[in-house]
């Protein structure tokens, strides 16, 4: 089973994708990375995309 992609799954990706290229991070500071190097453009769009998705879970909890 892959994942399906939904439109909400495709407006997250462009808004990471456009954070990314703005140079915005979820981090305060490059040296909380993880990542020694920050690696190529696709990796940060995933971390990016990550966190998009469990700040909003968060949210959607709280509203319960």
């Amino acid at each position: 089973m892959g994942k399906e992609i939904t439109v909400e799954r495709r407006a997250l990706h462009i808004a990471a994708v456009v954070m990314q290229a703005d140079g915005l991070c979820r981090y305060d500071s490059v040296d909380k990375c993880r990542r020694v190097w920050p690696p190529e453009d696709a990796d940060c769009v995933k971390c990016i995309e990550r966190w998009c998705l469990s700040k909003a879970r968060r949210q959607l909890e709280k509203g319960r």
